[in-house]
């Protein structure tokens, strides 16, 4: 608990105070003497006064002191005094998490099982994940040889779940510029205040931009704090269907620049080649990057300054009663 004023500056008022107190301050011979006649045999008549001494004195100046003060309590009440308190709870914050999800036309080789085609899978394993990240302020970038962004930062899991499922190859230009997903996540990711921030980057293929090479992006990327998983679809063992009939090849810098990517960044490098294996991975990065549990401190004011107004009010009623009992003095 602590005490505080929310408008200190009306305080300046109570220095006026003693300049009206020397004012009104009762002069010698003022105020209203009371008198006893005492008779005595023998003695001739004579005036007593009935408050001699201290309490003479306490009498005739009561009221100025019990005005002050009245007024005193009337300026701190304008202060708006208030008493603090501080509550301490413990809250759950999420993490600013990028999803990058690639869209170049290899997406569309149907090699992950039953006839499903790369991108429907990574769909499907992408809302499954973000609907699981409720605490997380969540973006969402495609990309094939330039970056879109689908969805900026946001709070709504839903709203990104949406997102990703209409995502489709056609969007953007053919191609798989890594290095133009990173950036774009990067930027996305800066537009938040949450900690830590993580890109969770999905492609099938390699890199073949040319703009800025992929690993300048990741030591971009390492300077501003943020972390890259990435993700590794590759074709199952013995698959030959192509989105176009032709065989799936796998380029070996495929890897290598995204291992470089996990590696310069603190991230995970992870390869899928079915849907079970990539709800897997995503799984892993969940346990990777849980939300935060931080103390937070709330201050709650509590307003005191109708207590004073009330104090004031008492005051002055008080010297009003005093002022019109029969020990009243005119001040």
């Amino acid at each position: 608990m602590r005490f505080e004023f929310a408008r200190p500056e009306f305080l300046y008022l109570l220095l006026v105070l003693p300049v009206w107190l020397l004012l009104v301050w009762p002069r010698a011979g003022g105020g209203v003497v009371f008198t006893q006649v005492v008779f005595t045999r023998g003695d001739p008549v004579r005036p007593s006064r009935r408050w001699p001494g201290v309490r003479s004195v306490v009498i005739r100046t009561l009221p100025p002191f019990l005005r002050a003060a009245s007024l005193a309590c009337l300026v701190v009440a304008l202060a708006e005094p208030r008493q603090i308190e501080t509550i301490e709870e413990f809250t759950t914050q999420g993490i600013g998490l990028g999803l990058v999800v690639d869209l170049s036309s290899s997406m569309l080789a149907a090699d992950m099982g039953e006839g499903v085609t790369r991108i429907a899978m990574a769909r499907d394993a992408a809302v499954r994940f973000a609907r699981g990240r409720p605490y997380d302020e969540l973006s969402l970038v495609g990309f094939g040889m330039e970056a879109v962004t689908r969805v900026p930062p946001t709070t709504d899991p839903e709203l990104v779940a949406q997102g990703v499922e209409s995502l489709e190859v056609q969007l953007v230009r053919d191609g798989t510029n890594i290095s133009a997903a990173v950036m774009t996540a990067v930027a996305r990711l800066l537009q938040s205040d949450r900690e830590p921030r993580v890109v969770a980057l999905l492609t099938d293929g390699a890199h073949n931009g040319v703009d800025l090479p992929p690993l300048a992006a990741a030591r971009a990327a390492e300077a501003l704090g943020v972390r890259i998983h990435a993700i590794s679809i590759l074709a199952p063992e013995g698959a030959s269907s192509g989105p176009v009939g032709r065989p799936v090849l796998v380029d070996p810098s495929q890897e290598t620049v995204l291992q470089g990517l996990a590696a310069l960044t603190g991230g995970r490098y992870f390869q899928a080649s079915d849907p079970g294996a990539l709800d897997s991975i995503y799984g892993v990065i969940d346990r990777l990057e849980p939300p935060i549990e931080q103390l937070v401190e709330q201050d709650l004011a509590h307003p005191m300054r109708h207590w004073f107004f009330l104090l004031g009010l008492t005051l002055l009623a008080a010297q009003l009663v005093l002022r019109g009992s029969r020990w009243g003095l005119l001040a």
